[in-house]
């Protein structure tokens, strides 16, 4: 039997946005008591898709925690060319 790969088409990318330091804090998070040894570098902000939709969420990449999540967009990163569009 033929081993089966699978692809991600390219193309196909979610960018998840750098947090700094301020960010962290005005999330409560305190990296040398939370997460000794981290650096803002080691966070990062992006859509998730779970039960219950969209939500951007902040994670500790190292670990996957989730230090902060708020629900997201409707459609996640997916944005519609209508979006913003004023039709009189």
């Amino acid at each position: 039997m033929d081993a089966v790969e699978s692809s991600v088409p390219e193309g196909l990318s979610v960018a998840r946005e750098e947090v700094t330091d301020a960010d962290l804090q005005a999330l409560g998070v305190n990296l040398e008591r939370d997460f000794p040894g981290s650096t803002a570098a080691d966070f990062r902000r992006y859509p998730v898709l779970s039960e219950g939709g969209w939500f951007t969420v902040v994670k500790h990449q190292k670990t996957l925690e989730s230090v902060s999540r708020e629900t997201g967009p409707l459609l996640g990163p997916i944005v519609l060319t209508s979006d913003g569009l004023d039709v009189y």
